[in-house]
């Protein structure tokens, strides 16, 4: 009887030590800053800056970027941020997804060429870790996903639609049910609510 409530004692301690590993705590400063959080990404690269105010720079590699030579776009709560990104505090931070496809170019111009890092951060009080993933999908099917209201732009600059985009095709996408052939846009703007 005595060595079935050591098992289990010993079966215990071996559970509680390995969530402590895998628990990553940003409050205990393993995750300084938003550079920490995507390097547990796989396929992202960060390089450092080139001086001491050149901040580091974030390769998303894909198909397109295979040897990672085009920097990442990263967006704020919806808005292209081009401020320093080491000041953006961790413990702010609700979630990162990072884009990487022709779709993510498509959805901010040719500064999302390289990838796109969205970060949306907490609208409130709250000490959980902000959770990182990729999302490997179009970023036509995430904004589809979230519902987000769009602003189409065509190759001449003139908006073509505004709406939420239904569904996806590989040719083209719709809005409001009407098709928009993908070769004819410039750009997506996402639409403040």
């Amino acid at each position: 009887m005595r060595s079935f409530y050591t098992i289990i004692s010993l079966l215990i301690l071996l559970q509680f030590s390995a969530a402590a590993q895998t628990t990553q705590d940003i409050s205990s400063g393993v995750a300084r800053n938003i550079y920490d959080l995507l390097r547990t990404i796989p396929g992202i690269e960060i390089a450092p800056g080139n001086g001491t105010k050149d901040q580091p720079k974030v390769y998303i590699r894909d198909a397109r970027n295979l040897k990672g030579k085009i920097a990442a776009l990263f967006v704020l709560d919806k808005a292209i941020y081009d401020g320093d990104v080491s000041m953006i505090n961790p413990l702010d931070v609700a979630d990162i997804t990072v884009l990487k496809d022709a779709a993510s170019a498509a959805a901010y111009g040719s500064r999302g060429f390289g990838g796109v890092v969205l970060i949306t951060t907490k609208s409130g009080k709250g000490t959980v870790p902000p959770a990182v993933s990729t999302y490997e999908k179009s970023a036509y099917q995430y904004f589809i996903s979230k519902g987000m209201e769009l602003r189409i732009i065509g190759k001449d600059g003139k908006s073509i639609t505004a709406g939420v985009i239904s569904r996806e095709t590989d040719s083209s996408i719709f809005v409001r049910k009407k098709e928009i052939l993908k070769s004819t846009i410039e750009k997506v703007e996402i639409i403040p609510q």
